[in-house]
């Protein structure tokens, strides 16, 4: 009975004086971050300053500079950000190497997802893919080099490593043709960029709008897979 007492006790004083939930904090250089990935996908690459990243957080423009050199230098840390979670693209259990259509379509479809969920993600890749050998390429110096050194060294080289073991694994089975992983990669994120894009721009749309979405998953799905059977 007396330890009754003192459990009751205990928990009406608990509920009298309720523990503060600990409430996780953002570190400064991420609320950068992210306020600068909202801006791009609404106001694209160049539509902002780092007034316009620095008010909705509360700062002033000088606290940027305490973590940041530059705009330049914000937009190469999304970058980073951005080719960290490019990284994992592709992943499947080897067990699943036995179904490789199967397979292929469920990362071609994460692959979609990835993008459609990340749409400063694809402005930052046009804004590479339109300043060869000049201009700033963010998404190049975040992953450390050339575009094509990825497929071999660097941080996106598991992921290529990946899908080449899973084409591979569709050709020794007979149910892909010869394909070199180099052009199935160019042919889905070409697409990929492109449907996003043009002629309109679905980047918000297919976001917010998950029918809009699967019907870039599923138009993405028919062309990746004519390219591995035909």
């Amino acid at each position: 009975m007396w330890a009754e007492g003192c459990e009751s006790l205990l928990m009406k004083k608990s509920a009298k004086h309720p523990k503060a939930a600990a409430v996780p904090q953002v570190p400064t250089r991420d609320l950068i971050l992210d306020e600068a990935e909202r801006l791009i996908a609404t106001k694209g690459v160049y539509g902002f300053t780092l007034k316009d990243i620095a008010d909705p957080i509360g700062f002033r423009v000088p606290a940027i500079y305490k973590h940041y050199k530059s705009r330049d230098d914000v937009l190469v840390a999304l970058s980073r950000r951005f080719v960290a979670l490019l990284s994992g693209q592709f992943r499947y259990a080897r067990e699943s190497l036995a179904q490789p259509t199967a397979t292929l379509r469920q990362v071609v479809a994460e692959f979609a997802q990835f993008h459609i969920e990340h749409p400063a993600y694809v402005r930052l890749s046009l804004i590479d893919f339109a300043t060869p050998q000049g201009g700033m390429e963010y998404i190049r110096l975040a992953a450390g080099g050339p575009f094509r050194a990825n497929f071999s060294i660097g941080p996106l080289a598991p992921m290529h490593r990946r899908l080449r073991d899973l084409l591979q694994a569709g050709q020794n089975c007979g149910e892909f043709r010869t394909v070199a992983e180099l052009d199935f990669y160019r042919l889905i994120k070409s697409t990929l960029l492109i449907r996003l894009v043009f002629p309109d721009d679905l980047l918000v749309e297919a976001g917010a709008n998950r029918n809009t979405g699967r019907l870039i998953e599923q138009s993405l799905w028919d062309i990746a897979l004519r390219f591995v059977t035909v």
